[in-house]
């Protein structure tokens, strides 16, 4: 299942010319299943990318915007989170595939398909918010940790009376 969802994902880089390219995805609750340690639920949403191709590199200029289903950190209740992002990648062409940086990757000048659901996964999830807040909690004002000690209060000189035992085997060994 995993390859027919990510198949149309593919672009075929031999048949592209060198010359501007424009290019549609629709993102579905499968997608995000197919990676590992997903933090999406379930998703829904569109990716366009225009592609600028040339002899040594291409410049992939992707425009997301998703509608997440994410768990709430305060009150693991589930909520839709609405995602837009515009993003750059550089891919040149080389003599091996490697990941230079965030934004410069470099693939084998003989690959002939480019599959770009590992860019458009990665910049959804950079999206995704630190402390994942539900909106109706957003505006509420938040104690950051509440505890209380049942345990009765004791007596401050009781504390200090009570020696530890290890420490009157050491008194002794002085004396």
């Amino acid at each position: 299942m995993k390859a027919s969802v990510l198949k149309s994902f593919e672009i075929n880089l031999a048949r592209l010319e060198n010359d501007t390219h424009h290019f549609q995805f629709e993102l579905v609750p499968d997608f995000f299943e197919t990676f590992e340690n997903n933090l999406v639920e379930e998703g829904y949403g569109k990716a366009s990318l225009v592609m600028d191709k040339s002899e040594s590199m291409m410049a992939l200029n992707f425009t997301i915007e998703a509608d997440i289903l994410l768990i709430c950190d305060v009150s693991l209740e589930s909520y839709r989170e609405t995602l837009t992002c515009q993003k750059k990648h550089i891919v040149k062409f080389g003599l091996t595939s490697e990941e230079l940086s965030d934004e410069i990757s470099t693939i084998d000048m003989g690959m002939q398909i480019l599959n770009v659901s590992g860019y458009i996964y990665e910049f959804v999830s950079l999206e995704i918010p630190m402390k994942k807040v539900h909106p109706t909690l957003r505006d509420q004002e938040r104690a950051e940790l509440v505890y209380k000690d049942e345990t009765p209060p004791s007596n401050d000189q009781e504390r200090e009376n009570t020696i530890d035992p290890r420490w009157e085997v050491l008194k002794k060994i002085k004396s």
